[in-house]
């Protein structure tokens, strides 16, 4: 008759996973990470950069709302991951300078109120992608 300890604090206190516009499978799983308390991390929240090239069926979309809005796409792209319910952290993978001051301006949107709601769920719906049919197409991409 001992007495009873307290429950251990939690392995992990956040998550990082792949989410963007094409690749949303895990939105419900970081939904809950995040009601549990950990700080969710997403990478690839531009695809790999298949949301900018042209020729995928996303970018299309993808340029067609960020024209409306007056942004760049890469911004948009990022804003849209932003403003998420999971409030992730977002990473963004610029390697240049001109990159970081495009991507900077995800800021902008989200701080201004740029991109409704109603448009947020329009893209997300016009973009997504099946989850094998995104990995199986990431897993062709060449690395450098």
């Amino acid at each position: 008759t001992g007495v009873p300890l307290p429950p251990p604090p939690p392995l992990f206190d956040c998550v990082q996973a792949t989410f963007n516009l094409c690749e949303q499978s895990v939105g419900p799983a970081l939904a809950e990470a995040y009601r549990a308390g950990m700080q969710v991390i997403v990478k690839e929240a531009m695809a790999n950069g298949r949301l900018l090239e042209a020729g995928q069926p996303a970018t299309e979309s993808v340029r067609a709302v960020a024209g409306k809005l007056g942004v760049p796409p890469d911004a948009l792209c990022l804003a849209a991951v932003m403003q998420q319910g999971f409030s992730p952290m977002v990473l963004s993978g610029a390697t240049t300078v001109e990159q970081i001051a495009s991507n900077a301006r995800a800021l902008e949107i989200v701080s201004g109120g740029k991109l409704e709601e109603a448009t947020l769920q329009e893209l997300m719906r016009a973009c997504r992608m099946e989850a094998g049919e995104y990995w199986a197409e990431r897993g062709r991409l060449a690395w450098n």
